[in-house]
């Protein structure tokens, strides 16, 4: 990836190159919600296939930066950097979990691959650690009521980069709901 490139990204979000990762998520959101649908400081500026376009490429300069964060060379990581979500050092784990079969694993190894701990994910989220260990352990009969494990499924996986979160969700929200039927058979 090119300095320009990378100085390009962290233009569009309106922030200079030694912002912390913080800094470029609440621009992210920001800037996200900016130009959602339903937008009304949008709303008559831009078509359908503009604002698309602009959250496409919002999402490419995001993406740019996070790599830009875990792949620093250690002889030039900024130790409080270094302290945060998306650690330096590359970490290598596989996913295998089928995301259908096993979404609570999936987001588990999503996790680690990413060096998150459990706690990095709930201060981020807002969604406390046991309830995220009992998603990714899969333990129904922990889990808090369908309208609310719903959202804070999908803050787990926009958290761990999930790339289809709303067949994940499904597939999580089917598995919790058989499980429930079959203890009350």
């Amino acid at each position: 990836m090119s300095e320009d490139s990378l100085q390009a990204s962290f233009d569009f979000f309106g922030l200079s190159h030694d912002a912390s990762i913080d800094e470029v998520e609440k621009s992210f959101r920001e800037l996200r919600n900016l130009y959602s649908e339903g937008s009304l400081a949008t709303y008559s500026l831009l078509d359908d296939a503009d604002r698309q376009e602009k959250l496409a490429a919002l999402r490419k300069a995001y993406d740019r930066i996070l790599q830009s964060y875990s792949h620093t060379p250690d002889s030039e990581v900024d130790p409080e950097r270094e302290a945060g979500p998306f650690p330096a050092k590359s970490l290598i784990v596989n996913i295998d979990a089928d995301l259908q079969q096993m979404p609570g694993l999936f987001l588990q190894q999503s996790r680690k691959a990413l060096g998150l701990s459990l706690q990095d994910v709930a201060k981020r989220t807002k969604v406390r650690a046991s309830i995220l260990q009992d998603i990714e352990e899969q333990r129904f009969d922990f889990l808090p009521a369908p309208v609310y494990l719903r959202g804070f499924l999908r803050e787990f996986a926009r958290m761990v980069n999930v790339p289809d979160a709303d067949a994940l969700i499904d597939a999580f929200m089917a598995r919790d709901k058989n499980d429930k039927e079959r203890k009350i058979d």
